[in-house]
């Protein structure tokens, strides 16, 4: 989960699905190599296309603290291209965050291949699930045009909110109508109205996706779809106005299990199978990492390739698009730790891996 704040200041570490925050220790198991900064310009390439989007990356390049404040676009970039990551995923939750993304982009990102995929942060922005569904459109609207206009013609995709579904989750495991808040659910289906319109107000060309973060809650995204609302009854009440994204975005970490076979007591609900049938639009694994300080440098390294030998088997027949691993610099779900400098044993198994499995 990431937490960008109002003119880019971090407000906490995150990832780890479902709205878990990272821990504040360094792994220290495992060996520690430094990450070469480059003494050159990076290589540039042709634009990205849809299949090179596969392998991607999360990160916080408009943060205003830490790591990836003191850190340079160019070096950024120069970890994504040794990875082999084509897609990096950063939050923003303002015009000068959306500035920072654009700089990127028209600077050291611009033809390296690498493109940005800016994912907009309301609660980062004020947004409350407790105001009202007109109070949080106009907030989603306010932060789509405020966040799109420095990167109109620059980006093609934005995803619209990081899990904001975590707050609503009242029982159950998401897949049910009456797992949800009622109360909030308003709320919550204005900002995402009110983000996707404010981004197709200022370039209708860019594609947005909506994701959630608890792994059992493809039926949020069915209801919103669906104009469906929760009563508190198992399949909810229709009647509200639906929401059109262009691809679905879905959080996954190890902690949840195998994607294709979840859910509790043995159901074994293959997660993407019912995304595909629900939509019918590409997938994006937007956040998929191990289970943060519970892992061991060794069971990280073992989890990213297991992971990616799976998404990368199974692509066409859901039509995933991207996969962007949680993320480049974390104490607890980097590829890298903390001080940006000293990787982690799954650096090498997700560059490895990417090396061996061209797309």
């Amino acid at each position: 989960m990431m937490l960008a704040s109002a003119g880019g200041a971090m407000l906490a570490a995150c990832g780890g699905g479902g709205g878990g925050s990272s821990s504040a220790q360094v792994d220290s198991v495992g060996k520690a190599n430094a990450v070469p900064q480059p003494a050159v310009a990076v290589p540039q390439q042709a634009a990205a296309s849809t299949d090179s989007l596969f392998y991607g990356m999360n990160g916080h390049m408009a943060w205003g603290s830490g790591i990836y404040k003191t850190m340079s676009a160019a070096d950024q970039l120069a970890i994504l291209k040794d990875l082999g990551v084509t897609s990096y995923r950063c939050d923003t939750a303002d015009k000068g965050m959306s500035k920072t993304l654009a700089d990127a982009l028209n600077g050291p990102f611009a033809g390296s291949g690498v493109s940005i995929l800016p994912v907009l942060n309301p609660i980062s922005a004020g947004w409350d699930c407790n105001s009202s569904e007109s109070a949080a459109y106009s907030l989603g609207y306010d932060l789509g045009v405020n966040c799109t206009k420095p990167l109109k013609g620059l980006v093609k995709y934005i995803e619209c909110g990081n899990e904001l579904d975590v707050a609503l989750k009242t029982g159950g495991d998401g897949s049910l109508s009456s797992d949800w808040n009622p109360a909030c659910w308003p709320s919550f289906r204005g900002v995402l109205r009110g983000m996707i319109d404010g981004v197709k107000a200022i370039d209708p060309t860019i594609q947005c996706g909506v994701n959630v973060g608890i792994p059992m809650a493809y039926r949020a995204l069915q209801m919103l779809w669906n104009g469906i609302s929760p009563d508190g009854s198992a399949q909810g009440v229709a009647g509200a106005a639906t929401l059109r994204w262009e691809f679905t975005s879905y959080h996954w970490y190890k902690s949840s299990g195998d994607i294709q076979c979840g859910g509790r007591n043995r159901a074994c609900v293959d997660v993407l199978q019912v995304l595909k049938d629900s939509f019918n639009v590409p997938i994006w694994l937007t956040e998929w990492g191990w289970s943060g300080s519970a892992d061991t440098q060794q069971s990280a390294a073992d989890y990213v390739t297991k992971a990616l030998t799976q998404y990368r088997s199974i692509k066409d027949k859901y039509n995933i698009e991207s996969v962007m691993m949680y993320d480049v610099i974390d104490a607890s779900y980097g590829l890298i730790q903390a001080d940006g400098a000293t990787r982690n044993s799954a650096y090498a198994a997700f560059r490895n891996f990417v090396a061996a499995n061209p797309v």
